[in-house]
């Protein structure tokens, strides 16, 4: 009964709400969306500034949230981003759909450049995703979520456990498929911080989850390279403290100027748009001199 309940409440509080993200005019959603959009724009803009054809314009976002935030956030930019999923009418999930560029040719000079593009990985499953034939498809509707919701208490806990989600407990898997792709994507995501000179970013994550932190104080501890710089929202968190003391390489950064919640970190980046745009007409204006 202790179980069911915390399930309905972890229901109400986190998943059910992903249904008015469907129905709410973009205009009316709240402003937590309007920081995703905002997010992604700027570092969309970054990413653009790369001049290198040696680096490709991919930015994984890793992300342990199960909500369709990122998804309807990106989708209302038209910035280019890749869920995993492939196919129109019948979209089915693949680790494989994943590290795909994007080119762009002009209309009139036929002149090619890659665009930057956001691989949205979701660790932990999404309320999106449903099971089928031992494939994972896209739910866009969400009619499980719907589904839990009108549920009678007794069919409650039925169907809430179809849902392809990591359940925040000890015991996280009741579904193998969401078991096999759960550790491919975290196999992926100490794939990335194993490469040379790769940057990781962490936003509103305590590392709570023991196999992501140990994973990550690994990569930083084998890949001298690598840097992790972690936006600090509250710094009594002693699990930062930790991962910061226990990296022999020195190479993860606490960021504790400032109390950082999402709108203060999209500051932080868009002050560093606005400093490479100054760089870039300060260039122009001596090559014009």
């Amino acid at each position: 009964m202790k179980k069911k309940r915390i399930k309905k409440e972890y229901f109400k509080k986190s998943i059910r709400k992903n249904i008015c993200l469907l129905t709410i005019p973009f205009m009316s959603l709240p402003q937590q969306f309007l920081q995703y959009k905002k997010f992604y724009k700027t570092i969309n803009a970054l990413i653009l500034q790369r001049e290198s054809s040696l680096l490709s314009k991919q930015v994984n976002i890793f992300t342990t949230n199960v909500d369709i935030f990122s998804e309807i956030a990106l989708e209302d930019t038209g910035i280019e981003f890749n869920d995993g999923f492939h196919g129109r009418f019948n979209p089915k999930y693949s680790i494989g759909n994943f590290k795909k560029s994007y080119y762009k040719t002009s209309l009139h000079y036929e002149n090619t450049s890659e665009i930057p593009v956001f691989n949205v990985i979701k660790l932990h499953g999404s309320v999106s995703w449903c099971t089928e034939d031992k494939n994972i498809k896209l739910d866009k509707d969400l009619k499980l979520v719907k589904e839990i919701s009108n549920s009678s208490d007794d069919k409650f806990k039925e169907n809430y456990d179809k849902l392809m989600i990591v359940n925040p407990s000890k015991k996280k898997f009741r579904d193998t498929v969401l078991n096999e792709t759960h550790y491919d994507l975290l196999r992926m995501y100490n794939n990335e911080l194993e490469k040379e000179n790769s940057v990781l970013f962490v936003m509103g994550f305590s590392f709570a989850d023991e196999h992501i932190k140990e994973l990550t104080l690994r990569a930083a501890n084998t890949n001298p390279t690598c840097v992790i710089y972690i936006f600090v929202h509250d710094d009594s968190n002693d699990i930062y403290k930790e991962l910061k003391d226990d990296a022999k390489n020195n190479n993860i950064r606490l960021l504790t100027e400032e109390k950082y919640n999402f709108e203060k970190i999209n500051n932080f980046f868009f002050k560093q748009l606005n400093k490479d745009n100054q760089k870039l007409e300060d260039s122009t204006e001596i090559n014009q001199q």
